[in-house]
């Protein structure tokens, strides 16, 4: 995590000052000025914090995740205008649906990878006037900007970004009472100067009946609202937040098919010898029982929600009933024993908490 002072002391030849200068530019825009007077005082106050990141896949998100996490707990001390940007080194030649995908898919990832609840007070319908997207226990407005923005100029940036403002920023400046109306006025009147295209119809005012905040992190080049079909962020329950640390994974030296098969064989019953060809993916499923699956040949990622394992001979997989998990054979394929109960090497039956 950066302050400005800090990205500027890059090399004028590192992505991350580039795209940070461009961002400045527009920020502190005068003729014409930028709409959002709030995020130019945050910048010139020096309260915004800022991060990179190399791309937008899993490990991406999750170094988003962390560092999303330690602003969270530091923001109430930086003052009432702050918030967290985030910068993508990824292609500037993307189109807006692609673009949008990738937003939505970090804001899904980043709920999957969530350590806290989601907030009591926060309703889970997407279309009430008091939902918000939420992370590590806070209420977040999220809001996107791409190099595929032209005609809404204020929703540009020289690369993919995403700036998180806590919901309690918005409460401290008042925006639901009349001073906070005058301010909302003084920034339609500056879009409507800034744009190439009419305001966008589905701006509203958090809590306020009918306004829907999710449509507002988005925002298209069209004005065109008809098609608009429900939200792309997806509440997981519950019993669908299984994380990596509920599978336990053994490494150990290769085996062959005969001894791995006595190896796990119970004194009554039967194992199952799976093989799968080239890249034979297996899509989300869950089973029942409790299941350990002893690698022999070949290799496997094996997924549980957006985390990953790649497993080889003599790997070890306990996995406990009810996972909800995928995988994809290696290009060799992979031959594997599956056992309906917990096996470690030392045919030692463990307990793993779901």
């Amino acid at each position: 995590m950066f302050e400005k002072s800090e990205i500027m002391e890059l090399s004028e030849k590192d992505w991350r000052r580039k795209v940070f200068y461009d961002f400045s530019r527009d920020l502190t825009s005068k003729d014409p000025k930028f709409p959002c007077v709030f995020g130019a005082s945050g910048f010139q106050r020096n309260e915004l914090k800022f991060d990179f990141f190399p791309d937008v896949d899993t490990e991406s998100i999750k170094l988003l995740g962390g560092s999303l996490l330690n602003y969270l707990r530091i923001a109430k001390k930086l003052g009432n205008y702050t918030s967290f940007v985030s910068f993508f080194n990824i292609d500037t030649d993307k189109s807006i649906e692609e673009y949008e995908a990738i937003f939505w898919n970090i804001l899904n990832t980043l709920h999957k990878i969530d350590p806290q609840h989601w907030p009591d007070n926060i309703p889970q319908n997407t279309n009430d006037a008091h939902w918000e997207f939420s992370f590590g226990g806070e209420p977040i407005f999220v809001v996107c900007n791409t190099p595929a923005h032209s005609l809404r100029k204020s929703r540009h940036a020289g690369t993919f970004m995403i700036t998180f403002q806590p919901r309690w920023v918005f409460d401290k400046m008042g925006l639901l009472t009349p001073k906070g109306e005058k301010y909302k006025k003084i920034v339609r009147e500056l879009i409507s100067k800034y744009d190439s295209i009419p305001e966008y119809p589905c701006l509203g005012t958090y809590g306020n009946k009918n306004n829907k905040e999710w449509l507002q992190y988005f925002i298209p080049e069209s004005n065109d609202v008809q098609n608009i079909d429900k939200c792309p962020f997806h509440h997981l329950q519950k019993e669908e937040r299984v994380t990596l640390e509920q599978v336990k994974y053994l490494k150990g030296n290769k085996v062959d098919l005969e001894a791995a098969v006595f190896e796990l064989l119970p004194e009554t019953g039967s194992v199952e010898v799976q093989r799968d060809t080239p890249y034979r993916e297996h899509k989300t499923h869950t089973h029942p029982t409790n299941e350990t699956l002893l690698i022999i040949k070949g290799d496997i990622i094996f997924r549980v929600g957006e985390k990953e394992l790649h497993c080889e001979p003599r790997d070890r997989i306990l996995l406990p009933a009810n996972t909800k998990h995928s995988s994809i054979a290696g290009s060799n394929g992979c031959l594997y024993i599956i056992a309906l109960e917990y096996v470690t090497p030392n045919n030692e039956k463990v307990g793993i908490e779901a």
